[in-house]
Parts: structure tokens; C-alpha cells; sequence
């Protein structure tokens, strides 16, 4: 049985920032003692909550939230409790890109970059499939962790916005939806709290204003329906209608 209780694991492979990102990890300590290990990869270990006492290289250090150990590949690492503590950890294991060599190395994070961590951390997808948006959020605490970010946050993309751009490519809403990592119900009901649009809703309208352009240029109806993912005229034709009360013909004048 492992020796302490992982909260969350996302197994990825980034290479960015010169690192190899291969697993972001939370660990709740269980067991009073951890025995020196050691692993193939690079490992940082930030305490985010209680405290114990690190051990790395033998060298024992007590630890509390903020402390974050950068542990080479292959060197000798443990952990023992302090009273009935039970710290929350930051687990990350990664690897160099090219020769460059992981140093064993101990610092002190403030208490603002540490809430900073907090509040980055809430962004990251507990389980399942990471969609290609959580990359962001990963990525933004890997950089806090090694002090190569700014402290002001990065700009946030909305639901709506993501989206917007999404359905603009003919896909099928539930297709769009899982890409996402969400359910379509879920999706939608989430867009329309935020935006005051189901994701069907807000579909139509971003193909709309697609189709209100096609039309001005297109030379046929036909390929104007085409330009908006639409295979079969006859039922653009009909869509059209529904949306403006016009035929295309109509509207075009």
C-alpha cells in the first residue's frame, strides 16, 4: 500500500521551459515514514500544507507549507511525520531537455506566491482526459514553481469565447463537447449561465453571421452553404429560414 494518499494525478508529457513534465501530482501523507527512494526522474516536492521533516541525501530538514525540495534522478530521498501531522505535498516528476543536470536544491516560497499556487492549482482537472486548455493551467504552475512567470495572473479565456471559435468548424455538438472535456448538457449549461446561450443556440448564431458573409460573396446559394459546412443546400436553405424568416435567395435580394 502506497504510503500516502494521492488527491490528484495527471500523467502528462510537456515539453516546455526546457523540462519534460511527466506527472503532476497531490500526495496526503498516510504512513508516519517514508523510506529513502530514489526514482529515474527529476522530482520537486512542495509542501503545501503541514509539516515534516524532508530527507534528501541523508541531510534531514524540517519542512513546512512553502518549502519546495528539487530532488535529482537517482538520489536517495524520505520523509517523517512531525507529531500527527499529515502534510498536503505538491508532487511534480520531470526531466531535463538536453544534457543539462538537476542540482538538489531547498528554497522558501512567500505566502503570496504560495496562495498564488493555490488558486492555480484549483484550475487543473482533477481526473480524467486533460483537454488541450489545461495544458495552460499546468504549465502556468510549473512556472511559478521554478520563478519563471510574472505574479500577475494570465489572461483568461472565456467558455464563450472557446467555443465561439469552435463551432465555427462543422463537428457534431457532442463531439465538441468531449474535446472539451465536458458532457454536451453540462457544456450547455454551463455556457448559458455564463453567456445567457445554449451551446445549440450560440452554434446557430456563429453560423449565421458565417452564412450572412457567404451569401454576400458566394456566387450560388449552393456555395455559400458549402462555405458553412452545410452538405446539402436544400436544408441550409431551410435552417436559413428558421433563423432569419428569409430564404437565402430572399435575403440576398
Amino acid at each position: 500500500m502506497l504510503a500516502w494518499s494521492p488527491l490528484l494525478i495527471q500523467k502528462i508529457e510537456i515539453h516546455a521551459l526546457g523540462f519534460v513534465l511527466r506527472k503532476l501530482q497531490l500526495n496526503r501523507h498516510r504512513d508516519a515514514e517514508v523510506a529513502a527512494h530514489g526514482h529515474d526522474y527529476a522530482q520537486l516536492i512542495l509542501y503545501l500544507t503541514g509539516e515534516g521533516v524532508q530527507t534528501v541525501n541523508s541531510r534531514r530538514r524540517r519542512a513546512h507549507a512553502g518549502d519546495l525540495f528539487v530532488i535529482p534522478a537517482r538520489t536517495p530521498h524520505g520523509f517523517s511525520t512531525v507529531g500527527h501531522s499529515r502534510p498536503l505535498c505538491l508532487v511534480l516528476d520531470y526531466e531535463l531537455e538536453g544534457h543539462g543536470r538537476v542540482r538538489a536544491t531547498h528554497r522558501t516560497l512567500s505566502p503570496a506566491t504560495l496562495n498564488e499556487l493555490h488558486a492555480l492549482l484549483s484550475r487543473v482537472p482533477r481526473k480524467g482526459r486533460l483537454t488541450l486548455t489545461d495544458y495552460a493551467a499546468i504549465l502556468a504552475v510549473v512556472a511559478r514553481l521554478l520563478g519563471q512567470a510574472p505574479a500577475a495572473p494570465a489572461p483568461t479565456v472565456t467558455l464563450f469565447e472557446r467555443l465561439s471559435d469552435r463551432v465555427r468548424v462543422p463537428a457534431p455538438l457532442g463531439q465538441i463537447a468531449r474535446e472539451l472535456g465536458y458532457h454536451p448538457d453540462h457544456l450547455s449549461r454551463k455556457l448559458k449561465r455564463e453567456s445567457g446561450l445554449g451551446l445549440r443556440t450560440l452554434r446557430d448564431r456563429v453560423r449565421l453571421e458565417t452564412a450572412e458573409v457567404a451569401l454576400r460573396s458566394a456566387a450560388t446559394v449552393a456555395d455559400a452553404a458549402t462555405r458553412c459546412g452545410f452538405e446539402d443546400p436544400n436544408y441550409f436553405a431551410r435552417w436559413f429560414r428558421r433563423q432569419t424568416g428569409q430564404t437565402p435567395s430572399a435575403w440576398r435580394g
